[in-house]
């Protein structure tokens, strides 16, 4: 009996594809899906996170400018469903919570 009898394992099926083609395509599927998406998730993650703390900077910026023409010493903003809190006491700071629920604080000297 040869080796390439039919009903090897390497044998091609009715549409031309191997039992060999068909494993190392989803060896690749799950390569792809086990490293790209959490990578990609994580690099989401950052990313939202860096826009929260540059919404924050903005808002100290606007409640500066607020300051200055209102003599305000605190107030609030938000954004995207974010509250930032602005206050002015020894330092201007700004208080909000991420999306992942933590609290922050940013403040400048």
């Amino acid at each position: 009996m040869s080796i390439l009898a039919k009903g090897e394992w390497f044998f091609l099926n009715e549409k031309g594809i191997s039992w060999a083609e068909t494993m190392l395509s989803l060896a690749m599927v799950f390569l792809l899906f086990g490293s790209l998406l959490p990578v990609l998730q994580g690099m989401h993650e950052k990313l939202q996170l860096k826009r929260e703390r540059a919404t924050a900077f903005e808002t100290m910026f606007e409640g500066a400018v607020q300051m200055q023409s209102e003599s305000a010493l605190r107030g609030m903003r938000t954004v995207n469903g974010t509250v930032y809190h602005w206050q002015m006491e020894r330092h201007m700071c700004v208080s909000y919570d991420n999306y992942q629920g933590e609290p922050q604080v940013i403040c400048l000297e």
